[in-house]
């Protein structure tokens, strides 16, 4: 029998049994049906890798399986192409193969693992294949990527400063009128990218719980607002106006990049991350410290350092250096689950009224639409004894 036929046919006993009971919600349908999905495109990676192999297509008059899948499937050569490497990664890495055939993961999963065998060393990707299988099963395919991404970097640091290189002759950015608006087009070096996107994600944060407006269209809004308020004050010309950009090093990569020659008690761990961009080179990272927009901050060193940024009960706002401290512990997004917008606020677990000290043990970063909400979590459950003793 072909591979991975029971546990295709697993997945269709558990999915039609869910989709059949009258105690299943509409969310139960809607994870059988994902399961479903997932373990059919398997099993097509499966059988088209197969088809392949023998040549079957051929007998059908198809000169390539790419062929054969469009007239027959209704499919696209791409996804063909994405399904038969797909196949080679599921046999390369047995637990890849073993979760997507059981519906687990998806087949965007599954390319990311192609991608990593591809440009990542075998031998590394297979050593941590368990635990990169099981962050598939939990998390969206991005988080796969941040992970894939973070081992090419520390597996080929030299090709982060090439690529920087690279995108920086790149760089160009137009804006050209049309009848109906502006087109915007062009390229952005990474720490001019970095800087962009960091005042797009604070202008963008939705206001309110009810804001019904796409993604796309709270940045407009927020760009119109920005600029609308920076051309109310005046241009900037003196340079002070510029966003915050953080940069996460060790103290050994700083150190390398900075005096490569100079003894250090420090060994680089791994290479330096641009916040919102990912991981950088050395070159960058020398480069970025000549300037003002740079908040370094050393991860292996806020530890030691949480006197500094405790204060106790001497005041009730966060300080600087503990805003930024949350914005490196939580990635610069709120802490609600599953809320991705960037903080806004640094809110007191316990609250401060109720003698909850300003400090970082007692802080957590949430966004505007979190913080509001949490505050009237809070005055509901004021109220709640209220109402029952009345």
């Amino acid at each position: 029998m072909s591979s991975g036929v029971d546990e295709l046919i697993a997945v269709l006993r558990t999915g039609a049994q869910a989709l059949r009971s009258v105690t299943s919600s509409t969310a139960d349908e809607l994870r059988a049906l994902a399961a479903i999905r997932d373990a059919a495109e398997a099993a097509m990676s499966d059988r088209l890798a197969d088809l392949e192999k023998t040549q079957e297509h051929v007998a059908e008059d198809a000169p390539s399986v790419r062929t054969w899948a469009r007239r027959e499937l209704r499919q696209s050569g791409t996804v063909t192409g994405q399904m038969l490497r797909a196949a080679h990664t599921m046999r390369e890495l047995p637990q890849v193969g073993e979760s997507a055939r059981a519906g687990r993961i998806s087949l965007e999963h599954v390319q990311l693992f192609t991608f990593a065998l591809a440009h990542v060393d075998n031998d590394a990707v297979r050593r941590i294949e368990t635990e990169l299988v099981t962050v598939a099963e939990r998390h969206v395919p991005h988080r796969v990527k941040e992970l894939v991404d973070r081992l090419r970097a520390v597996l080929h640091t030299e090709e982060l400063d090439r690529a920087w290189i690279a995108g920086q002759d790149k760089a160009h950015l137009s804006v050209n009128a049309l009848p109906d608006g502006w087109h915007v087009t062009g390229f952005l070096p990474t720490e001019v990218g970095a800087k962009l996107k960091a005042v797009l994600a604070s202008v963008a944060v939705p206001r309110e719980a009810g804001d019904r407006r796409s993604a796309s269209e709270r940045r407009i809004d927020g760009l119109d607002n920005l600029l609308t308020r920076v051309l109310a004050d005046g241009l900037p010309t003196d340079g002070t106006v510029r966003p915050q950009v953080h940069v996460v090093v060790d103290a050994g990569t700083l150190q390398r990049a900075l005096a490569p020659t100079t003894d250090s008690a420090f060994e680089p761990a791994e290479p330096a991350t641009l916040v919102g961009f990912g991981p950088i080179g050395p070159n960058l990272l020398a480069h970025l410290t000549c300037g003002a927009d740079l908040t370094p901050i050393l991860v292996d060193r806020i530890a030691p350092h949480a006197e500094v940024l405790d204060v106790g009960r001497t005041h009730r706002d966060a300080t600087a250096r503990q805003r930024h401290a949350l914005w490196i512990r939580q990635r610069g997004a709120c802490a609600t689950e599953h809320c991705a917008h960037p903080i806004d606020h640094a809110h007191h677990d316990r609250r401060w009224s109720d003698g909850g000290p300003t400090d970082l043990r007692n802080l957590i970063g949430l966004c505007a639409a979190c913080h509001r909400h949490e505050h009237r979590r809070e005055h509901q459950r004021e109220r709640e004894p209220l109402a029952r003793a009345g």
